[in-house]
């Protein structure tokens, strides 16, 4: 066995002689496995390097900038929509603050008068922008009616001797015309 181990390492293999022939017609003939080659390669984006991945994802791209813009549209139309809605209900509950029995303001005919006089007494006054309450108080010396922009006000008022000797505003804002010459504002 040992004598086949020492021939071995004498005698090169017939496989690597061959290979060692090999190699230099490879190199003195650079043509030679030119039969190797293609007749029409395949197009390819080789020459464009890193930017053949950036056209690669083109398709990707488009796909997600597509979703984001339409989830943007959809979420700005929601947007516009619930805001309506909010505006919608905000209307409805300032009309049943201002019209809380509508069966009963039904029953009132158009045109009544909306003003109160009161010539003497204590009393807590109510006005209100719209019908049926008053919006006009006729006291023995002046006339209370609404400020501008104001839906209701309540008040107090103490009328004695044909003389308003009280007025307290307790919510909104009311506009106090004198009617008397010797009148004095009561209102700060």
């Amino acid at each position: 066995m040992a004598e086949l181990a020492a021939q071995a390492k004498l005698e090169p293999d017939a496989d690597q002689a061959g290979a060692g022939a090999e190699a230099p017609a490879r190199e003195s003939d650079p043509h030679a496995r030119d039969d190797e080659l293609l007749d029409d390669p395949p197009h390819t984006d080789h020459h464009l390097g890193r930017f053949a991945g950036w056209r690669a994802a083109r398709q990707v791209r488009v796909f997600v900038g597509a979703a984001l813009g339409l989830a943007v549209i959809v979420a700005g139309a929601v947007f516009l929509v619930h805001n309506q809605a909010l505006r919608e209900q905000e209307e409805q509950l300032r009309q049943k603050r201002l019209h809380p029995l509508p069966e009963l303001e039904a029953t009132i005919t158009p045109g009544t008068p909306r003003e109160m006089t009161v010539s003497e007494g204590n009393m807590r006054v109510s006005l209100s922008a719209e019908a049926p309450a008053i919006n006009l108080l006729h006291l023995p010396d002046r006339d209370i009616t609404l400020a501008p922009g104001v839906d209701k006000a309540q008040l107090k008022v103490e009328v004695n001797g044909g003389k308003t000797t009280r007025l307290v505003v307790l919510t909104g804002e009311i506009v106090e015309t004198l009617t008397h010459a010797d009148a004095q504002p009561l209102l700060p």
